[in-house]
């Protein structure tokens, strides 16, 4: 009966269809649907826009206006009024401005060069995202494949279980067994049960976290087509470590804000420089008046353009307090880079502890589960010659399922600190084009 529930759940727990997912899937619909990226990408297009000329003030700015005017006066039957005509007037007039400026201490071009690295902060931000997403989809890839993996622990278990019963209740009904042995094993049995079911649940809840960052249904299940596998070997950390130097996401996005800074020194100082502006404008104006038979029409034109020269020659120290402000900041961006430079190395370091220490918990705990599995026949072989009682038993069949879960649980481990060093490497955003 017990057996036969047990075996009903989980024909029922794998009847469901499921599609195929692997890790590069699931990292590819991360990276299509996640949310957070698509702003990422608008927040890059927005600031090409503004990448122009125009938005830094070196182009010409152009405005034509047109008006016309039409009066009527009817004083035909106005005895006061010297001419006691119907007056009628119309009028068209049409003018074109220019403002150019055409030097402003090279102020325009430390303009341009600000709206670049705006650009290349934006996509920085951008490649920041990307980097954080694929990390964190691999981790909750990784973390799907665990939590099966310790289901799997607990239905080897349970399989050791229910065979054990089943031998126990034949060799009861014969009287070579006790009914204390008997209710050890089913309570065995159930234990694992019952963990087995809780473990589904963790199974779900890490199913639903991966959904979330791929931007898919909450209740969407797959087939798990990618494997928890052992990381490659690292035999150069000082060449991981100085691409990490050179190529990381956070020191790069440092650097383009000390770029952004420098440029807003250049930007201050231009405004100690004179300026030279064109205003030019031209004017057209027709019109035509008529008084009874009386008619006329005329026209004017009017050209103007003048060059204006202004030098600013005292303004309160603003120029010189904005100068000031902006080496500041400098300085400070400066630092920052520094920061950011040691706060990758210390967390390379700690990323490269992890992993060495991981490797080795997985090698011993990988030594253990192969003894503990030995361990486990032997016992098999020992409770069936009475040799041992069904609690010596578990206690051995406890030590086999604790071994495979320390081994799952430091190839996990393992695998985070691999995909934080590579994470760190900034290898999932070189040459990554960010649309």
């Amino acid at each position: 009966m017990l057996a036969a529930f047990l075996m009903t759940g989980l024909s029922i727990a794998s009847a469901q269809s499921q599609q195929p997912l692997s890790m590069d899937i699931a990292v590819a619909r991360a990276l299509e649907n996640n949310l957070g990226i698509q702003i990422a990408r608008q927040q890059v297009e927005m600031a090409a826009v503004g990448n122009s000329w125009g938005a830094a003030g070196a182009l010409p700015q152009i405005g034509l206006s047109a008006t016309g005017s039409n009066a009527v006066s009817d004083q035909s039957q106005n005895p006061t009024s010297f001419i006691q005509e119907r007056l009628q007037s119309e009028s068209v007039n049409v003018s074109g401005q220019l403002n150019w400026m055409l030097f402003d201490g090279l102020g325009m071009f430390a303009d341009k060069r600000a709206l670049e690295r705006l650009v290349e902060q934006a996509d920085g931000q951008a490649a920041l995202v990307i980097e954080q997403t694929v990390a964190a989809t691999m981790l909750a890839y990784n973390g799907v494949l665990v939590q099966k993996a310790l289901s799997e622990v607990l239905l080897s278990a349970m399989d050791v279980s229910r065979a054990r019963l089943q031998w126990i209740e034949a060799r009861k009904a014969t009287g070579a067994a006790t009914t204390f042995d008997r209710l050890q094993l089913e309570n065995a049995l159930l234990t694992d049960s019952l963990a087995w079911w809780q473990q589904k649940a963790n199974i779900e809840q890490a199913t639903i976290a991966l959904n979330r960052l791929m931007g898919e249904s909450a209740a969407m299940d797959w087939e798990w087509a990618s494997s928890l596998e052992v990381p490659d070997a690292m035999n150069d950390f000082e060449a991981l470590r100085a691409r990490a130097l050179s190529s990381a996401t956070v020191i790069q996005n440092a650097l383009i804000s000390l770029s952004i800074a420098e440029t807003g020194v250049q930007q201050a100082q231009a405004r100690q420089s004179p300026t030279l502006s064109l205003n030019a404008n031209q004017n057209e104006q027709t019109s035509r008046f008529e008084a009874g038979d009386l008619s006329g029409e005329g026209a004017t034109k009017n050209l103007a353009a003048s060059l204006a020269l202004n030098f600013n020659l005292f303004n309160g120290g603003a120029t010189r307090r904005a100068i000031q402000q902006a080496k500041i900041q400098v300085a400070m961006a400066e630092m920052q880079a520094m920061e950011e430079r040691r706060e990758v190395e210390r967390l390379l370091q700690d990323a490269l502890s992890r992993w060495q220490s991981s490797a080795r918990a997985h090698s011993i705990s990988a030594q253990l589960a192969a003894n503990s599995l030995l361990a486990l026949e032997i016992a098999r072989e020992r409770f069936s010659t009475g040799a041992i009682n069904s609690l010596e038993f578990r206690d051995i069949q406890m030590q086999r399922m604790n071994s495979e879960q320390q081994q799952v649980q430091a190839l996990y481990a393992w695998q985070a600190a691999d995909i934080e060093l590579r994470r760190l490497s900034g290898m999932w955003t070189i040459g990554m084009p960010v649309e």
